[in-house]
C-alpha cells in the first residue's frame, strides 16, 4: 500500500477540523476525494504532506510512519502537494519556478526535467521567459503541476486544480492529471468539481465534517443517488 491514513485528528488550534479519518491510496490509483467547502478536504492534504501534523492516529507512506516528519523530508521521499490557488512565484519566471522547483536535483537532472516539464506543457515553453504572476489563470495551473512535477514524485496531491478555471480548461487539466496517472505517478484528487473527479478516478471517498462518509468505485459513486443529490446534479 502506497499512503494510509488511519483514525486521523487534526485541529487549528483548538478547533478539530478532521475527527478520526482513515483512507488509503494503492500504488497507481487515481483516487478522489470529493465534499463540500469546509469538509476537511484540503486539511487532509496538508496533513499527508505536513504543513500539519495529526494529534491522533497515523499517517504512512510506502510502511513508513510520516506523521511527524517535516514537509521537506516528505517531499524528498516521493511526495508532491499541487496546492488550491497554484501560488506561483508571481515575480519569478516560468523557467524560474522550475528550477527553483528543482533545486534538489542535479544540474543534469534539472535541466532535463525542465525539458520533460516543456514538451508536456507546449505553453509553458511559449511563456518560458514571462513572469508567471502576468499569465493566465489555466497557465498557472500548468506552471503549478509542472513545478510539482520536477522532483519526480511516486505521489501526487492536487487540490483543487479546476478552481476558478473556465470549463475548457478544466478538461484540459483532468487530462492532463489523467496522463501523469496512466504515466505511472498515483494521484489523491481533491477536487469539488465532484463529477469531473469521479470521471477520471478509479475510486473515490466522500468527506463529510471531517470524517469519511462512503467510499467506494468512482463509477459506483457516481451512481449513487446521495452523492448524485448532493454533489453532482449543480
Amino acid at each position: 500500500m502506497m499512503l494510509e491514513l488511519k483514525d486521523i485528528k487534526v485541529s487549528y488550534g483548538k478547533t478539530t477540523a478532521i475527527h478520526g479519518l482513515s483512507l488509503h491510496v494503492e500504488e497507481g490509483e487515481l483516487v478522489a476525494l470529493i465534499g463540500a467547502n469546509g469538509a476537511g478536504k484540503s486539511t487532509t492534504l496538508r496533513a499527508i504532506s505536513g504543513l500539519l501534523h495529526p494529534y491522533e492516529g497515523s499517517i504512512s507512506f510506502k510502511g513508513e510512519d510520516i506523521s511527524k516528519l517535516h514537509p521537506d523530508k516528505i517531499h524528498r521521499l516521493g511526495i508532491a502537494h499541487c496546492p488550491e490557488g497554484r501560488h506561483v512565484w508571481p515575480k519569478m519566471t516560468v523557467q524560474e519556478n522550475l528550477e527553483v522547483a528543482g533545486n534538489i536535483l542535479s544540474k543534469a537532472d534539472m535541466k532535463s526535467q525542465i525539458d520533460v516539464m516543456y514538451q508536456l506543457f507546449d505553453r509553458l515553453k511559449e511563456r518560458r521567459t514571462q513572469l508567471a504572476g502576468s499569465m493566465s489563470g489555466g497557465e498557472q495551473q500548468m506552471l503549478a503541476i509542472a513545478r510539482a512535477l520536477m522532483t519526480k514524485p511516486t505521489l501526487m496531491l492536487f487540490d483543487e486544480p479546476s478552481l476558478g478555471l473556465a470549463p475548457v480548461i478544466v478538461e484540459q487539466v483532468m487530462d492532463i492529471i489523467r496522463d501523469i496517472n496512466k504515466k505511472g505517478t498515483t494521484v489523491l484528487l481533491v477536487e469539488q468539481n465532484a463529477n469531473m473527479a469521479l470521471a477520471i478516478a478509479d475510486r473515490g471517498y466522500v468527506i463529510e465534517s471531517g470524517l469519511i462518509s462512503l467510499e467506494g468505485a468512482a463509477a459506483d459513486l457516481r451512481n449513487n443517488e446521495g452523492v448524485k443529490k448532493a454533489y453532482l446534479s449543480k
